[in-house]
């Protein structure tokens, strides 16, 4: 049938297999019980792989060689580096794994037949013939891929919880009762020999064409959502691991907690079953006296299985899943060792071996290291990153519905030209389309899908949140949007930026004249903390940063924040909202006073100006007459200085002329006088 029990699993094949040990001591060969796991690089999936190293079975006589698969190359890489060395070099190589398991690897990889084909190839050539028999290969899996190999093949199972494996037969019940005779029959040679599941197949008559044909339909239906309750695959396999202490529980306690934690961070499950979960794993520690995982520092949240591995492993494992590009990893790595002052064998070493004062020191340096080092938004960011971040959801989103209401709509070219030229991702994401790598050719693929996903759970935020108009001043409202959130999801700027344009989209009716500011505050559950994000419509001034910057500079103890982040977005505690409400409205009516009074100034000068002109032109003219009538007045006085000097002249040539006339009258009497004396002298001689 293909379907194994989560409790089968573990008790019945995670174990030395005694046929084979058996086996290899009538050959006179050494005997080793080899596991291959490839596993996904997710939280659940790396948490599933670790947690299966903790069983007493495995601690005792099984050796596990684990391989982290992102996509279908890792595979192909992987077979092409080992087939030469494994087939060609069978007598000297040892390394026989008789079981394979395949860990949320089925639906992330969009894993086909040809992908199971060609792993059981490279495990089936490498195994010697006498032990190919004994070949299994096991898919764990949250979103379960039903595919038909495991009903066509012996070798293959998924794993399943004990409902589901109800359900399943169930389905097979009811897809042979149209023939009793036969319906039996299959059944038990599905179940095996001895009825009870063990997942051996007895060769038996296929059912026909048609019967199978509506069992599959039922099984892809089935599958087509998978329950919460199924979908942490740790939380699955957790219950049946057998410790050998008390460390050990509470350590698998640790790794199902942050397992469970992953999916409620990204909206896959509820709080009720979350809450749930947690309580019976809490009433799972309360037996527990001495585990040394039961509490442990805030700190260690940064890297989730730093408790359990080196911290060089455990920054590899992460560097896949938030932190690092994987070129640079070496580098990161020293610079990280140097930055602790741990020598190489303390970081390669097990952390809880680490002194605890030497533990503490280091978790403060991560903390503060790992807190500059921004998350990617955008998959343009870098060349060959392992993870499509969910920032490259929405902007992918984005660009779609920007093109489809250019081309459907005829929206005017300058909002989608503003779209092309302000971001510069826009044209990087094109290039990175049009690449001949299967990579890149996958991407937009991969993005549909998860646009799609994370557009539905979007949109019921946004139907779900408390919407409000707030009068700032007279024909001037912005609308306040309101929503929750778990930590870590929809809280990024960029997400903040595209759910505000959703808010304006749904509030204007997708016409960009009657969009306005919105101040969308996210609350995040079981958390104090709230963020605000200030929307400011296309061709509109942005008063945003600067509202927040004097709120910031005002209550600098109540606010955070990062200016390096982004400038429109603004965290506060949940119980000052209404208090930081108050001044936002009182800023945002002061600086509109501000700009208002600026536009009026601006005005006014213009009027000023204007009339300073015309008074200077008007000066101007005065002077011009005052001067033309001064130039007048003294042209008229030098006129009359002239005449009364022509004036003095001639009166001085006068006065001389009759000057000269009077003594040459004197001269004439004078002269007349002598004649006379000279007379009267002669005659009295």
């Amino acid at each position: 049938m293909g379907f194994v029990k989560a409790e089968e699993f573990i008790n019945h094949y995670m174990r030395v297999n005694r046929e084979i040990k058996k086996l290899c001591t009538r050959k006179n060969e050494e005997f080793k019980f080899n596991i291959f796991i490839f596993y996904h690089n997710s939280v659940d999936s790396i948490c599933t792989e670790h947690i299966l190293h903790f069983h007493k079975n495995v601690k005792r006589d099984i050796n596990i060689f684990s391989y982290g698969i992102e996509k279908k190359e890792d595979l192909l890489n992987f077979f092409k580096k080992y087939e030469d060395v494994y087939s060609q070099n069978k007598e000297y190589y040892r390394d026989y794994f008789y079981q394979v398991v395949l860990i949320g690897m089925g639906s992330h990889m969009n894993t086909d037949a040809n992908i199971y084909t060609l792993i059981e190839d490279f495990f089936t050539g490498i195994l010697a013939k006498n032990y190919v028999g004994y070949l299994k290969f096991f898919v764990i899996d949250n979103k379960r891929p039903f595919h038909e190999i495991f009903e066509s093949s012996d070798r293959w199972d998924l794993v399943l919880s004990e409902i589901e494996m109800s359900d399943i037969m169930g389905i097979y019940g009811s897809s042979n009762s149209g023939n009793p005779e036969n319906g039996g029959e299959d059944l038990r040679n599905d179940l095996g020999s001895d009825g009870e599941g063990t997942g051996k197949k007895v060769q038996g008559k296929k059912p026909r064409g048609g019967k199978k044909n509506t069992k599959n339909h039922k099984l892809q239906k089935y599958y087509n959502i998978v329950k919460e309750e199924n979908k942490c695959m740790c939380l699955m396999i957790y219950p049946f691991i057998q410790c050998v202490s008390e460390d050990d529980s509470s350590a698998i306690l640790f790794i199902s907690s942050v397992s469970l934690i992953s999916y409620l961070k990204t909206d896959q499950i509820t709080y009720e079953y979350y809450n749930k979960e947690i309580r019976n794993l809490h009433n799972d520690s309360l037996n527990i006296c001495n585990g040394h995982f039961i509490s442990f520092d805030s700190e260690r949240g940064l890297l989730p299985l730093l408790s359990f591995i080196s911290l060089n492993e455990s920054l590899e494992i992460d560097e896949r899943i938030y932190i690092y590009d994987h070129k640079n990893v070496r580098n990161t790595f020293n610079k990280i060792r140097t930055m602790c002052h741990i020598e190489i064998k303390e970081f390669t070493g097990n952390f809880r071996q680490l002194d605890l004062k030497k533990q503490n020191e280091i978790l403060i340096k991560l903390k503060n290291f790992i807190k500059i080092i921004k998350p990617l938004n955008s998959l343009a960011w870098k060349r060959r990153t392992y993870v499509l971040y969910n920032g490259d959801s929405f902007y992918f989103l984005l660009v779609l519905i920007y093109i489809y209401i250019n081309r459907a709509k005829k929206m005017d070219s300058y909002l989608y030209n503003c779209l092309k030229t302000s971001d510069f991702l826009f044209n990087i994401f094109k290039d990175r389309l049009k690449q001949s790598e299967i990579y890149d050719k996958l991407i937009e693929k991969h993005l549909h899908k998860n646009a799609a996903s994370y557009l539905s759970v979007l949109i019921k935020k946004i139907m779900e949140s408390n919407k409000k108009s707030i009068t700032i001043a007279y024909n001037f409202k912005i609308f306040l949007d309101i929503f929750q959130t778990s930590q870590n999801s929809y809280t990024h700027p960029f997400e903040l930026k595209f759910i505000s344009n959703m808010f304006s989209s749904f509030q204007s009716y997708c016409n960009e004249k009657y969009k306005t500011y919105h101040l969308v505050v996210c609350h995040i559950n079981d958390s104090d903390d709230t963020i605000l994000y200030g929307f400011t419509p296309l061709n509109k001034n942005d008063y945003w940063p600067l509202i927040f910057s004097k709120i910031a500079y005002s209550n600098s103890e109540q606010v955070a924040y990062d200016t390096l982040t982004d400038v429109n977005t603004m965290r506060i505690r949940r119980n000052d909202f209404k208090f930081i409400l108050s001044e936002i409205k009182d800023v945002f009516r002061s600086i509109l006073r501000y700009h208002h009074k600026r536009q009026l100034d601006g005005e006014d000068t213009t009027d000023v100006d204007e009339e300073e002109e015309v008074e200077e032109v008007e000066e101007a003219d005065e002077v011009e007459e005052v001067d033309e009538v001064e130039e007048a007045i003294e042209e008229e006085e030098a006129i009359e200085e002239e005449e009364v000097i022509e004036e003095e002249e001639a009166e001085e040539v006068e006065e001389a002329i009759e000057e000269e006339e009077a003594i040459e009258e004197e001269e004439a009497i004078e002269e007349e006088e002598a004649e006379e004396v000279d007379e009267v002298e002669e005659a009295e001689d």
